[in-house]
């Protein structure tokens, strides 16, 4: 059965696709803040959920989640736009344009200079918020004596995420017993390709991309980005060395997007044009499709460890939550694994990349709840999948979807 489900999978894969591919991505039009990608902040709002089957009721949650909004990550972004404007000005090499922009980052400069990756505010309040929600969407599995068990990895913006989270669950019901953890033992459920991880399995099997070409083919096939400089500067290669043009057009697009993170109403999107935002989003997907498919198969050990504590608490019981924070290099390469949504497809072409490996659904913020459910009258466990909220699809076969067999999950994965 699962044979002939998985066939049907890959027949209406390969018909979508190129209908998709005919029609664009209008939705980008319809929801503009998708194109900040990993820079788009993880709805906190309520959602609505399909009922459980009759008398099935949840009991228990496994979460693994990105940590909340931050500052940027790049080590050097902020001091090297601050550089590059500060020389071009004295230079006389600003355009008006440019000129705008160095008046408004100069507003802002002297607030994130030193914060390069911390949690910012509005990380710190949106996992709270998450939390808050999911302990609103299930307050049976928090009922009673619930035991939370919260784990991160060992970087400030995900133990402040964690915090932030289990305050917020706190603040539902001051009862619930949280143990709040990080350390290498707990690397293989959190960072299993990191280097830090002493259990780290070298031996998975890879996954090369199919199609030939490379991010920096890509690039110049699809992204005019000299005209960009050309807003900003009088003249570009006077502002920059050719070989420095490029990634400063990246950061600059970071930037931007980032500023989603962050308490200010400054806008810096408006130096691109939609069509250049359409063409960096599209690019920042297949970058890092081209860097998780290959090694997606390495994050197994999270799904192992989901499953190993599942079975834990349907033996005993016990009510309450597993929760796990990392970071998007990890989230999306778990999405691939367990193709949830059809993220795990595999991309024919270098063009089908952006149909498949979206990274709004890899926001900041971003969160999986495998939500387990049982029924006094039978020992058969069913559980569903939340993607950032939603309830979401396996390539499993079930009658009663969101809801999936949990031993026929097991028997798959």
């Amino acid at each position: 059965m699962r044979k002939r489900f998985f066939l049907l999978l890959t027949l209406a894969a390969a018909l979508v696709l190129p209908a998709r591919a005919q029609q664009g991505f209008e939705f980008l039009s319809e929801h503009p803040e998708y194109l900040a990608a990993t820079d788009y902040l993880c709805p906190t709002g309520p959602v609505d959920l399909t009922p459980a089957p009759e008398g099935y009721e949840p009991f228990y949650l496994s979460h693994y989640g990105r940590h909340g909004a931050r500052y940027a990550w790049q080590s050097d972004m902020y001091e090297r736009l601050n550089n590059v404007f500060t020389k071009a000005d004295e230079e006389g090499n600003l355009t008006a344009k440019g000129k705008e922009f160095k008046r408004k980052f100069d507003e802002l400069y002297p607030s994130v200079r030193y914060r390069v990756g911390d949690l910012s505010r509005k990380g710190w309040q949106q996992q709270k918020e998450l939390a808050e929600r999911m302990y609103s969407n299930f307050p049976e599995i928090f009922a009673g004596d619930p035991y939370v068990m919260a784990r991160t990895s060992t970087s400030t913006r995900c133990v402040m995420t964690m915090s932030s989270f289990c305050l917020g669950l706190k603040g539902c019901n001051p009862g619930i017993e949280i143990f709040e953890n990080f350390g290498k033992f707990f690397l293989p459920a959190i960072l299993p390709q990191s280097g830090e991880n002493p259990f780290r399995d070298k031996g998975f099997e890879k996954t090369p991309v199919p199609f030939d070409e490379t991010v920096a083919q890509y690039i110049d096939r699809n992204i005019k980005w000299k005209p960009i400089l050309k807003r900003l500067f009088k003249n570009p290669d006077k502002a920059l060395p050719e070989k420095e043009q490029w990634e400063f057009v990246s950061y600059l697009y970071y930037f931007g997007a980032g500023m989603n993170s962050l308490d200010s109403d400054l806008d810096f999107n408006d130096i691109f044009t939609t069509k250049e935002r359409v063409a960096l989003w599209k690019y920042d997907c297949f970058q890092f499709y081209c860097d998780a498919w290959p090694t997606h198969l390495g994050y197994m050990p999270i799904v192992e460890d989901i499953i190993e504590k599942a079975d834990e608490r349907i033996a005993s019981g016990q009510r309450g939550a597993e929760l796990r924070f990392g970071h998007d290099y990890t989230f999306l390469p778990l999405l691939m694994i367990l193709n949830v949504n059809g993220m795990g497809r595999e991309a024919k072409t270098a063009d089908e990349v952006p149909l498949i490996c979206q990274l709004q659904n890899v926001p900041m913020g971003a969160n999986i709840h495998f939500v387990f459910y049982r029924n006094a009258d039978s020992e058969e466990v069913l559980f569903k999948v939340l993607l950032n909220g939603r309830e979401a699809t396996l390539p499993l076969d079930t009658d009663i979807w969101p809801y999936y067999s949990w031993k026929e999950f097991k028997a798959q994965f």
